[in-house]
């Protein structure tokens, strides 16, 4: 798939297991269809879009209420055609929000009977089975649409909204697919290259924990991000946990071995090792959305400019995390795809190994390559 028009793209898929296959249309969600053969399937229809309210962190420390559409979630139509009869789930093909509105379209054709005694909608905080967002228990989060009576034709439900006390877990949820769409995986829909079976990919868990004080970190061997309290207001924050994961994938369940990085911070030295997976995370947030900066949950943001505040050295997350980002940029062709494929290929502990690396890989590391690195204070 060309990783540069994903975004726009995925908006259509049927799922066989955890894979998904893209389809060409872009307009309607898919639909379930029986009945003889010749005869038109008569079909019940629910419709809408489901949004979420955020309080917007990269908007500054006052984090003003914004809304988005909840992009991407698996739709489930469930119901029960007779009175006494057995509540279950009807749609048996996969069915995703939009990625555009977050419209849903979830349709059931009936037996003989004129009318469908009970439907609804249920959406939950899961895109196939490639990331998910779960409570302290495991469970996802979801939301059904108000159960409608007696249907016996399709109903447009308007625009909804999930229960405001889990808005943060549907917003960590919506900021994943925006790391999803720029994976730079162009062999299969799994998060890695070295995933190349649509039907197996590992899948990323983020847990939300609303109760605990605010904390975020990557638990490399259940493949989970956790977070907590406030942190989802900060896309930055959600985006480098689920970086780490992604890294951790392109190593193929490697991952160096860290030292002196408890506490680190974005101006500070701690380590190679440290400030190469720490400033990693950073930079795929900051690429991912554009920008230049980390965000913390408290809306205050850091630039990766080399400033004042700033130790020297390539033991600092963002000397390094600034250099990526301006390779990326200026000298890898705006993308760093190239990256992502080497890092499937090696296992990297440190950016002074990733540096030497670049030339194999057909990346520049010459004069205006090492100019970037002293713009960050770092000499090879």
């Amino acid at each position: 798939m060309d990783q540069g028009n994903s975004r726009f793209l995925r908006k259509r898929f049927v799922i066989a297991g955890c894979g998904a296959v893209l389809m060409a249309a872009a307009l309607a969600l898919p639909q379930l269809f029986s009945g003889a053969a010749g005869a038109p399937a008569r079909q019940i229809c629910l419709t809408g879009a489901l949004h979420y309210d955020y309080r917007s962190a990269e908007d500054g420390p006052g984090k003003p209420w914004k809304t988005k559409p909840v992009r991407n979630a698996n739709v489930e139509l469930w119901g029960r055609e007779r009175a006494l009869g057995t509540v279950r789930k009807l749609t048996t093909t996969a069915l995703f929000t939009d990625v555009s509105d977050g419209g849903f379209q979830a349709c059931y054709t009936p037996g003989p009977a004129p009318t469908v005694d009970l439907l609804w909608v249920r959406i939950s905080t899961e895109s196939s089975r490639l990331w998910k967002v779960t409570n302290g228990s495991g469970a996802t989060f979801t939301w059904n649409s108000p159960a409608t009576t007696a249907v016996s034709s399709s109903r447009a439900l308007g625009t909804r909204k999930p229960p405001f006390g889990d808005m943060r877990a549907w917003h960590a949820f919506d900021t994943g697919n925006e790391l999803w769409w720029k994976r730079g995986n162009p062999k299969s829909n799994c998060w890695s290259a070295r995933e190349t079976d649509n039907n197996a990919c590992t899948e990323l868990t983020l847990q939300w924990d609303a109760s605990a004080p605010a904390d975020a970190y990557y638990d490399t061997g259940h493949h989970t991000v956790h977070l907590a309290g406030a942190v989802p207001d900060s896309e930055h924050t959600v985006l480098h946990e689920s970086a780490h994961f992604l890294q951790h994938l392109l190593f193929g369940g490697w991952f160096p071995r860290v030292t002196r990085c408890s506490p680190h911070w974005v101006d500070k030295a701690s380590s190679g090792t440290c400030a190469w997976t720490e400033a990693f995370a950073d930079a795929a947030a900051a690429y991912v959305l554009g920008d230049y900066r980390y965000v913390g949950e408290n809306g205050i943001p850091t630039s990766f400019a080399h400033g004042p505040t700033y130790d020297d050295g390539d033991t600092v997350q963002g000397n390094v995390g600034g250099s990526l980002l301006d390779l990326w940029r200026t000298r890898d062709g705006g993308t760093w795809n190239r990256t992502i494929a080497m890092l499937t290929e090696h296992h990297i502990s440190t950016f002074r190994a990733y540096f030497a690396l670049r030339s194999a890989a057909r990346l520049d590391t010459g004069r205006p390559a090492r100019q970037i690195l002293r713009n960050h204070t770092i000499h090879y």
